[in-house]
């Protein structure tokens, strides 16, 4: 127990120490420490102020970013909108000129098919009469080749030598020139 009071003597002594030290501290250091203490409470409140005022500054501007990055999403979100309704008319009045353009094109090919196979007639017939009047013309050349090869084959019949009468001849001639040959008297 003696003990316990020794302690409690030397921890009253000490709080005593502490509080004198904190006297003389208060005497030599309070007003210094009463000012320091009335500044910081001081910047403080500024600070948190300023926080204050900064966050809701920077609170006001991200709240204007979002409704201008809205507003801007909106106004791309409309032009995609107008775009693509304006590429889909655009894609329907390129088909319907494509089918009109294919109708076009068929019919220039029906009538190019009939004009075609109204000149391929006309020109069937054209050689056909052609290929007549040719074969018309040829059978009269013939005709004419064939006759005037006959006249002048009897042409020269007539007025040709006949093997025996050439043979005769020359028979007569060689006896001649061998003084064998007598003449009958005229």
């Amino acid at each position: 127990m003696a003990k316990k009071q020794d302690r409690s003597r030397s921890e009253l002594s000490s709080d005593n120490e502490d509080a004198n030290v904190d006297k003389i501290r208060d005497i030599l250091f309070g007003g210094q420490m009463r000012d320091y203490e009335r500044r910081f409470v001081d910047l403080e409140r500024r600070l948190t102020k300023n926080i204050e005022v900064l966050s809701s500054n920077f609170e006001k501007r991200m709240d204007r970013l979002n409704n201008f990055a809205k507003r801007e999403v909106e106004k791309l979100a409309e032009q995609v909108k107008e775009e693509r309704k304006a590429r889909r008319d655009d894609g329907r009045k390129g088909t319907k000129e494509l089918k009109e353009l294919g109708q076009q094109v068929e019919s220039w090919c029906v009538e190019l098919e009939e004009q075609i196979g109204s000149e391929a007639k006309d020109l069937r017939g054209i050689l056909q009469e052609q290929s007549e009047e040719l074969s018309g013309m040829i059978h009269d050349t013939h005709e004419q080749l064939s006759k005037s090869l006959a006249d002048e084959t009897r042409s020269l019949a007539d007025g040709k030598l006949a093997r025996e009468d050439m043979a005769a001849l020359l028979t007569e001639v060689a006896l001649r020139l061998k003084k064998d040959f007598k003449l009958p008297d005229a």
